[in-house]
């Protein structure tokens, strides 16, 4: 049988291994990482930096993904490494194009989000 102080050590490390685990939905983040995932992958060459920009469509891969996407989750998450390959302006563009805008002022990487110009507004 365990003694008192090997029972405590075990007790700590379960909590230990639960705080570690459960820290994003304590702090009332969402934990969207696989979306992020998912729409990088669905959405590459949409979202990727250089080349021509490739506008989706309502009902392909992308925007279907976008859709289903917290996409301003996506954008709070996305790291300076995914950043070398896929460009936040574009992204937020996508989520805007599929019906998923993602809010002026937020952040999306390293980049704020902007009010669009006004010629711009109400064009697809």
């Amino acid at each position: 049988m365990m003694d008192a102080r090997a029972m405590l050590q075990v007790v700590v490390v379960f909590a230990l291994v639960f705080t570690m685990l459960a820290k994003h939905q304590v702090w009332g983040e969402t934990d969207c990482h696989h979306e992020k995932v998912s729409v990088m992958l669905k959405c590459k060459n949409s979202i990727k930096i250089g080349g021509p920009y490739v506008r989706p469509r309502p009902g392909d891969k992308c925007c279907t993904t976008v859709q289903t996407s917290d996409m301003s989750c996506v954008c709070h998450v996305l790291t300076e490494h995914d950043e070398k390959t896929v460009d936040p302006k574009r992204l937020v563009k996508v989520a805007g194009r599929c019906g998923k805008p993602v809010r002026v002022g937020s952040d999306c990487g390293s980049w704020t989000v902007e009010q669009p110009p006004l010629s711009s507004r109400g064009h697809p």
